[in-house]
């Protein structure tokens, strides 16, 4: 074959068959000790805020060093934490109330009373939100005031926040329940949204696309905001909650049944990938560029670079 023809074989080669470059393999960059049951986090003043709930207290990570610097005891059992107002915010599912802490005296400075058994805190909308796992309400407190203002009577088991668009979404976690809530904060009206899965106690979202995660079902169901319907679905793994979407559009979902993070890839409707975690990985938070991922069963946070 001369020179000539060889060259415009490969002129005409199909683009197809050139191999594409292999995507890069998450990476784990830190395992930080913080307290008992690490659950919900969220990133302000500098630190990434871990609320511990096995060992009823606040942790603050310094993510420049990946070590925890200092923490306090707040109420029993929190989970869920939320910035806002020059506050860090926590709830305390053992305790029916919200506590507002001081980030830079590290000290409780309010105790608000709620619902029963508050599952999460949101700070949104200008607001600070509980969701009462046990009477079915959401509180909405004044962080000016530091008082409840609305108490919104939604029904089934309320669970996770998140915002998309104008709206606070929120997972339900009873085991007969199939829907999900969009939280309206200029009417403060709560509407049922169905998800073809059970027990929805989390959300995945990147503020535009948004995804239930059904616990109870082990599938993730991509939720249309606008006309509320059901576009996909995904199986993932076993007793799976809230996750996060990467800024390259993958969607990665904890399994706290299994210690794994399930990567879905919404183009094609399918988990492409599995990372092995620690003990019951509770929800995940993208904070500084990077997936925090709280190992429930054990004092670990992990941070990994998608």
């Amino acid at each position: 074959m001369s020179k000539v023809i060889a060259l415009a074989l490969t002129i005409l080669m199909p683009a197809a068959t050139v191999a594409a470059a292999p995507r890069a393999e998450p990476l784990v960059l830190a395992k930080i000790k913080v307290g008992l049951g690490p659950c919900l986090m969220d990133a302000a003043f500098g630190y990434v805020w871990v609320a511990n709930n096995a060992g009823s207290t606040l942790t603050r990570v310094n993510p420049q060093t990946n070590r925890a610097r200092g923490g306090i005891r707040v109420g029993a059992n929190p989970c869920g934490v939320a910035a806002g107002a020059g506050s860090i915010w926590v709830d305390g599912y053992g305790t029916g109330r919200i506590e507002r802490v001081d980030p830079v005296r590290m000290k409780i400075v309010r105790r608000i009373k709620v619902g029963l058994n508050v599952w999460d805190v949101a700070f949104a909308f200008g607001s600070v939100w509980a969701s009462n796992n046990f009477d079915g309400t959401v509180s909405r407190i004044n962080p000016a005031t530091n008082r409840v203002v609305k108490t919104i009577k939604a029904g089934g088991a309320p669970a996770n926040f998140a915002v998309v668009g104008r709206y606070l979404w929120m997972g339900s976690n009873g085991r007969a329940d199939t829907f999900i809530f969009r939280i309206d904060p200029a009417t403060n009206t709560a509407t049922r949204v169905e998800v073809n899965g059970t027990a929805p106690d989390g959300l995945a979202t990147d503020g535009t696309e948004l995804w239930s995660v059904n616990r109870d079902s082990g599938t993730i169901s991509h939720i249309d905001t606008e006309t509320k319907a059901v576009t996909a679905q995904v199986k993932v793994g076993q007793l799976p909650t809230s996750g996060v979407i990467t800024p390259d559009g993958l969607v990665w979902i904890p399994n706290t049944g299994d210690g794994t993070i399930s990567i879905v890839d919404p183009t094609a409707n399918a988990v492409t990938g599995t990372i092995t975690v620690g003990r019951g990985p509770y929800p995940l938070r993208l904070l500084y560029s990077d997936v925090w991922v709280p190992n429930g069963g054990s004092n670990e946070v992990w941070r990994i670079r998608p």
